[in-house]
C-alpha cells in the first residue's frame, strides 16, 4: 500500500523527466561557448566599435536556494487549487487539492474517475468509490510527510540530496533520511518568487509520477471536514 501511495501521491501540492540524474544541470550564466565569436560581431560593425561584454549574472547558491525553498513552504499554512498528474505508463489524471499544514491534505480526483486521497495529519487514506476500495497508511511512510511538517528547515533536517536550476525553475530533491518513506521527491519552484509549481515523485523502483499545480491560492480558509479520514466500512457498521 505504501508503494501505491508513493506512486499516486506526490501531489503537493511536468511532463519533465526529473530523476536526480536526468534533471538538467544549470548551465553557467555566461559560458564562453555561448557568446558570439568576436570576428562575427566585428564583421557587422565599424572597426572602431567594440562589442559590449554582457554582464555576469549571479545565480543563487545551493544554500540560498534551500533556505528560500524551506521558507516558501513554511510560509504556506493553507492552499487550494487544481492539479494534473501523469506517470511513466502514460496515465493521466486531474482534480482539486487542499492543504492545511501541518500534515493535512486532500486530493479529489475527478478524471479519469473519482478518487480521494486524504491525510488527517496522522494517516493517509485512499478511497476509490467505483471499486469499493479503501486503504490507509501512516503519513510518515509517504513522500507527503517531507514537506507537510509544521516547521520546515530543509538544511537542518538533512532531507535535501540535490539542487538544480534550469529554465526559470529551481529543483530541490528531498529524501527521507530515516528510511521510513521510500524514494525521492523533486520539488519545482519558480525561480523568480519560489512559488511551488509541482513535483515529481520517484518511488523505490525508480517509477516517476509528475504533478503540476495550477490556480493555486494560498493562506485561505478551509473547512476542517475536508481532512477527516473515514473508512467506508465504519459508516456501513453505523447503519446496521
Amino acid at each position: 500500500m505504501s508503494m501505491i501511495v508513493s506512486s499516486l501521491l506526490p501531489l503537493f501540492l511536468t511532463g519533465l523527466d526529473l530523476t536526480p540524474a536526468s534533471v538538467p544541470v544549470e548551465a553557467p550564466a555566461t559560458a564562453a561557448r555561448d557568446l558570439p565569436s568576436p570576428k562575427v560581431i566585428l564583421a557587422q560593425a565599424p572597426a572602431s566599435i567594440k562589442p559590449a561584454t554582457p554582464p555576469a549574472v549571479a545565480s543563487p547558491d545551493r544554500a540560498s536556494i534551500i533556505d528560500r525553498a524551506g521558507k516558501a513552504l513554511g510560509g504556506v499554512k493553507t492552499a487550494q487549487g487544481k492539479f494534473t498528474q501523469s506517470d511513466d505508463l502514460g496515465g493521466a489524471s486531474s482534480g482539486a487539492f487542499y492543504i492545511n499544514r501541518p500534515g493535512k491534505v486532500r486530493f479529489e480526483y475527478t478524471k479519469p474517475e473519482p478518487m480521494f486521497i486524504v491525510s488527517d495529519g496522522v494517516s493517509v487514506s485512499i478511497e476509490e468509490p467505483r471499486r469499493d476500495a479503501y486503504d490507509a497508511v501512516p503519513l510518515a511512510s509517504t513522500p507527503l510527510n517531507l514537506f507537510l511538517r509544521g516547521t520546515v528547515d530543509l538544511r537542518r533536517d538533512g532531507s535535501v540530496v540535490d539542487v538544480k536550476s534550469t529554465n526559470g525553475s529551481h529543483f530541490v530533491t528531498l529524501e527521507d533520511r530515516t528510511g521510513e518513506a521510500e524514494g525521492q521527491m523533486v520539488l519545482e519552484f519558480r525561480a523568480s518568487d519560489f512559488e511551488l509549481l509541482g513535483w515529481t515523485s520517484i518511488d523505490g523502483t525508480g517509477a516517476q509520477t509528475r504533478v503540476r499545480l495550477t490556480e493555486t491560492r494560498t493562506n485561505v480558509k478551509l473547512q476542517p471536514t475536508l481532512f477527516i479520514v473515514k473508512d467506508p466500512a465504519d459508516a456501513a457498521d453505523d447503519r446496521r
